[in-house]
């Protein structure tokens, strides 16, 4: 967004806050009048003048001190947020002091026990995802890109593996980090609606008497009622850094208050439909997503929040619409009944959803007791004896019982839901057989790794020294691709295989996010070996019993995707050769789980809105002192790589500009360093990739020039010795946000 457009977007706002009575009513109390511009600070003279331009209609003329000033201030006063506070919320100032009064107060905080934060606890990277509240009996209401993160599926046939989402209902300013009695696991997700920004998660535990009022009124009647956005935003890197810490005082990730006024809706792409959502202008950020936008005078929840453009609308779905779809209206607490619409059929009916959801008919809803104590402590998980169950790139469930000459019991769990519970509701609903990986081994087809995949960047495969390429397998003449002897090129990745250690150099591929499709889970997952090199520089099934597990280099989710289900589904099944695949240890695969999400945190929140695309580039970090691993079954030994490695380039949204992002996966480099035992198990660090060429041998080209860590100066940036006694620069990544693009 330019200065001007970004003026004139301003401008809008503040106007709209104003009303009647013009632009200069915004302005704080205590700034003084135009006359008295002495006595007032210079962060004062800012407003006033940026005001002064704006009524002018000089929008060109605008500072970038000004345009602060405004932003920071007057929006600070006039669409403040407050911290949830014990069984409260701070006072709110003027405009809005008509909420500290004990009616509103008691009103509010009756509601605040019911609203929590969804928290992914199997993902490091991207630690919670968004905000929910009681719906129903047992339900919770979010987003469905808040559920997307943890499931699979629209309509009611989802797929999600128990125990990768939660909620916690209270992570306020003043919890202890050790408190978790308002700490829940969702059970399953019982519905992703395929036309609103909507999901329903069924959460065991909650109490049953008491769920939120979900408001049956048109956002038509709604307009310009005072309403909160209740949940816990988080920092954006889209926008204003020093300005969210105005705003927000550098305080994330916890239960806040937000006043706004509901606006005229407004038309907005939502996924793959344009929707007519109701609009707020509540300071709300990323971590807002899943909100509950709650009518000051009734206490009821109007909408359920889900996007907003910076200055121009906050977009949220309107509780009278879910009223109004019968699949929807029979499960949740809505106060009172309205006719049903076939506006939605539609886009449930392009699922073939209607025989697994058909429209229910219409009955009273629930009648909770006003909530009024805090939810319970939930019971602990049950624990199946003898059983573990590890996140790696692929899911995989092992039996670590008695010893026993036979090798361990390996079956694929990649994500499914729980089946003790719902193989009956499956066959009900006439849910398709699982498929099994299929490869077509006709490699003639396969285009492989693009190097011009992103927009003005070309970003080749990084080049081999020529000792490497003593030791890289070579493809068979009649196989080879662009006259290169090494690549093993597949349906979006390529690899080149280092033949003495019988695993990947690198694996590259080409991510296009607003392609992917949905391909269903898989069973019966089989691995292949390759036929374009030698059976001997791969590794084959034999190595993969006794502790050490499979893992994919190149993702299976990353290459998912095509201009229909047949592509995408075969560039998933093209991800199942064992050329992409690494020996893991088991107790490195215990930590490994900082990996997942790390794409799909750098795609949403840094690639550019309108074409989400990136390369990702991976691989093991040899090692002379890798320890070498051989079974009974194997005819040779092999050492498994204890690190790895991966490069992540975009075109960055803010800016439009190449940004090179280099990790790596391991726990050698830090564990000895004061403090980090405590913290790390294994811990995932930024480095700069000239040190990663170092360490890897491989040269990454022009990757160097848009690496932006390497310019220094992030917080949590370490100087330190590598084995060999030089210096290396290295951030250790605990969350998404810490990572520097």
């Amino acid at each position: 967004m330019d200065k001007l457009e970004r003026a004139k977007r301003l401008k809008n706002m503040l106007s709209q806050i104003a009303g009647s009575r013009g632009l200069e009513s915004v302005a704080p109390a205590g700034l003084g009048t135009s006359g008295g511009l002495e006595s007032v600070s210079p962060e004062g003279t800012n407003v006033r003048s940026g005001l002064e331009k704006l009524a002018d209609n000089r929008h060109q003329d605008i500072t970038p001190n000004e345009m602060f000033g405004l932003e920071a201030i007057v929006m600070k006063e006039n669409r403040p947020v407050v911290f949830v506070r014990g069984n409260s919320y701070d006072d709110v100032g003027n405009p809005w002091s008509g909420l500290n009064t004990p009616q509103v107060k008691t009103r509010l905080s009756s509601l605040f026990p019911l609203i929590g934060r969804i928290e992914l606890p199997n993902s490091t990277l991207v630690p919670y995802a968004g905000t929910g509240f009681v719906v129903g009996k047992g339900l919770i209401a979010t987003n469905r890109h808040v559920a997307q993160e943890f499931s699979r599926g629209l309509g009611v046939t989802i797929q999600y593996r128990g125990g990768d989402a939660a909620i916690d209902f209270k992570r306020q300013v003043d919890t202890p980090e050790d408190d978790h009695t308002a700490y829940l696991t969702v059970r399953g997700v019982e519905m992703i609606h395929p036309y609103w920004d909507m999901a329903l998660l069924q959460v065991d535990g909650l109490p049953t008497d008491q769920m939120l009022r979900l408001s049956v009124r048109s956002p038509e009647d709604l307009v310009n009622h005072n309403v909160v956005a209740v949940g816990y935003p988080a920092p954006d890197p889209r926008n204003d850094v020093a300005l969210q810490d105005k705003i927000f005082g550098g305080v994330y990730y916890v239960k806040r208050l937000q006043p706004g006024v509901v606006r005229a809706r407004a038309q907005v792409q939502s996924f793959e439909n344009e929707v007519n959502a109701m609009t707020h202008d509540a300071s709300t950020l990323g971590g807002n997503s899943g909100s509950a936008i709650i009518d000051v005078d009734s206490g009821e929840v109007v909408a359920l929040h889900f996007a907003g453009e910076y200055l121009k609308a906050n977009y949220a779905v309107p509780m009278f619409e879910l009223a109004r779809d019968s699949r929807v209206a029979s499960k949740l607490n809505f106060d009172g009944q309205i006719a049903a619409t076939s506006d939605f059929d539609p886009a449930w009916r392009s699922l073939g959803a209607e025989a697994t959801a058909a429209p229910a008919q219409a009955s009273p809803p629930p009648q909770p007791s006003a909530p009024s104590a805090p939810l319970q402590s939930p019971q602990a998980p049950t624990h199946v004896e003898g059983e573990s169950t590890w996140i790696i790139p692929l899911w995989v469930t092992v039996s670590v019982g008695t010893p026993s000459r036979s090798s361990p019991t390996v079956r694929s769990v990649e994500p499914a839901v729980d089946q003790t519970a719902t193989l009956a509701s499956e066959a009900e609903l006439g849910v398709e057989a699982e498929e099994a990986v299929v490869v077509n081994q006709d490699y003639s087809d396969r285009p492989g790794y693009d190097p011009n995949f992103l927009d003005n960047l070309k970003v080749p495969l990084p080049s081999l020294s020529e000792a490497m390429k003593q030791d890289t397998a070579t493809v068979r003449p009649d196989a080879q691709r662009n006259g290169d002897p090494y690549e093993l090129a597949y349906y979006h990745y390529s690899v080149y295989l280092n033949k003495r250690r019988r695993t990947a150099w690198f694996s590259a591929a080409n991510i296009d996010g607003d392609k992917r499709q949905p391909i269903g889970k898989r069973e019966g997952d089989r691995w292949y070996l390759d036929t374009r090199v030698d059976r001997s520089e791969q590794l084959g099934q034999e190595a993969y019993e006794h502790g050490i597990d499979r893992g994919h280099l190149t993702r299976r989710d990353d290459t998912a995707w095509g201009d229909d289900v047949k592509s995408a589904t075969a560039a998933n099944n093209d991800t199942f050769h064992f050329t992409n695949c690494a020996l893991q240890a088991s107790p490195f695969n215990r930590g490994k789980d900082r990996w997942q999400g790390l794409e799909q945190f750098l795609l949403e929140q840094h690639a550019k809105k309108d074409r989400r695309r990136m390369t990702v580039i991976t691989g093991p970090l040899f090692s002379p002192n890798d320890p070498v691993y051989k079974n009974d079954r194997m005819k040779y030994s092999v050492r498994c790589p204890l690190q790895y490695w991966k490069v992540c380039v975009l075109i960055r949204r803010k800016d439009d500009t190449p940004a090179a992002t280099g990790f790596i996966l391991g726990q050698e480099d830090i564990q000895d360093l004061p403090g980090f035992e405590a913290v790390f198990d294994v811990a995932a660090t930024q480095i700069k990739i000239e040190d990663l060429e170092k360490k890897t041998g491989l040269d990454f080209g022009r990757l160097r020039e848009f690496d932006h860590f390497a310019r220094g100066g992030a917080p949590g940036t370490l100087e330190m010795p590598t084995a060999a006694g030089a210096r290396q620069t290295v951030k250790a990544i605990r969350s998404g946000p810490d990572i520097v693009i």
